[in-house]
């Protein structure tokens, strides 16, 4: 029988592909070397360097741990667990997955990916977390193990990178069911993680079903790459973002080069459908995250809440940059509440105390009186049950948009691009 990864390049002959620098040749790849099956102990108060988050409770740290695919290639991982495992305590697992390097490595970083680290202070993380994952340093002390995982085709891992689709799907199964079974493992998993952290989640739930997974916690990622990304308004749409993405990526084979796909196949079709992630299949316990500041996400994010299957399901619209309310004290808290609820089986009252929704907008300054920021108001439902959809017309003479249609027709331009308000 073939394997998936044979039935997609029949499917798709013209499937295109980018040779990729080996970790150790990639110039701006941060790379710690390669120690399969290393342990090591990282005691209580253990910092990776000086001023970083440090361990709150005794942790072992198991690098590059080979998880098998049914198809013979081989992924690896980095598992931090804490330590009393590995005498008689069992623990959840907490997967996060993506082709981004798995332990502060890659190149993806907060020191690089936004301006005074996007918020994030030095001690607010180990320098061991995943880039847009938990980080295993707050997490050994809640009492769970994280799983930092190379994605097929990164770093030392076997094969070629994909974007999502069915071949990511099964190599999340693979994974959970490999976490699952091992000696110190409860045998309940959950996903975690922001951006593609959050997009493998849903891509494997709407695909799949396994046991062991009891929870996902996909903070803000996208279901559609090619509405929301690549072909928003059935135009091209910021092609620089995978073009960076992909001079990111290093392995020893290729990686699925979706800019020139959007160029060779414009328009949407059977390979964009496979992409195409069905929430409405989703049907397992879900934290989500949304916000109003990346646009990249928020789309992906409200409708995967509006669409899933579950009952169980509960979204969080913040008012940060994404990357910063990932590692916030109070949102790992409440991640944790939820977590302790459908990983550990703890009725801790999350259902109860938890609205369905909690709303945050950003306010803003008009006709010289500041409105308030709204933070995480209660709701009960999204789209909200007493919205009011209204139509707004463009009026050429006062160059706003009003309420009531203009008697006279007009026209106005607009230089997006320009440097200065070129509205004539």
């Amino acid at each position: 029988m073939a394997t998936t990864s044979e039935t997609l390049r029949e499917q798709f002959p013209d499937l295109l592909w980018k040779k990729l620098p080996s970790p150790e040749e990639h110039s701006a790849y941060t790379w710690h070397g390669f120690e399969p099956n290393k342990k090591v102990l990282l005691g209580k108060g253990h910092t990776r360097w000086p001023g970083r988050l440090p361990f709150s409770v005794d942790s072992i740290m198991e690098k590059d741990v080979a998880v098998p695919m049914r198809d013979g290639i081989k992924i690896y991982a980095d598992i931090f667990r804490p330590a009393n495992t590995d005498v008689d305590a069992k623990v959840p697992a907490i997967l996060a997955f993506s082709p981004y390097g798995k332990t502060g490595t890659g190149v993806p970083n907060y020191d690089i990916m936004g301006p005074h680290r996007i918020g994030l202070k030095l001690e607010d993380t180990s320098g061991y977390e995943k880039f847009e994952g938990p980080d295993p340093a707050t997490w050994m002390q809640y009492g769970y193990a994280i799983i930092n995982v190379d994605a097929r085709g990164a770093g030392k891992s076997e094969g070629d990178v994909v974007f999502y689709g069915p071949q990511e799907a099964e190599d999340v199964y693979d994974t959970i069911d490999y976490i699952s079974k091992q000696s110190w493992c409860s045998g309940s998993v959950g996903m975690a993680g922001n951006s593609w952290l959050a997009i493998s989640q849903i891509n494997f739930a709407s695909r799949h079903e396994h046991p062991a997974l009891k929870a996902l916690a996909p903070w803000e990622g996208r279901h559609d790459v090619y509405r929301d990304t690549l072909g928003r308004g059935g135009r091209k749409h910021n092609p620089g973002l995978h073009r960076f993405l992909l001079s990111g990526f290093a392995g020893a084979n290729s990686v699925e080069n979706m800019p020139e796909m959007f160029a060779k196949r414009p328009f949407f079709d059977d390979y964009w459908e496979s992409k195409y992630i069905h929430t409405e299949n989703i049907n397992v316990p879900m934290y989500l995250l949304a916000s109003f500041s990346s646009q990249l996400h928020t789309h992906g994010s409200f409708h995967t809440f509006r669409t899933a299957k579950t009952s169980e399901k509960w979204l969080r619209v913040h008012r940060y940059q994404e990357w910063y309310d990932l590692y916030r004290p109070e949102a790992n808290a409440d991640l944790k509440k939820f977590y302790d609820r459908f990983l550990k089986g703890i009725q801790n009252g999350w259902e109860t105390d938890t609205p369905p929704v909690r709303l945050s907008l950003l306010g803003f300054e008009a006709d010289g009186s500041l409105t308030k920021s709204i933070e995480e108001r209660p709701e009960q439902e999204w789209p909200l049950a007493r919205q009011q959809l209204k139509t707004l017309y463009l009026d050429s003479t006062l160059k706003q948009l009003v309420w009531e249609k203009p008697a006279i027709e007009g026209s106005t331009t607009h230089l997006a691009e320009g440097l200065t308000d070129s509205s004539i």
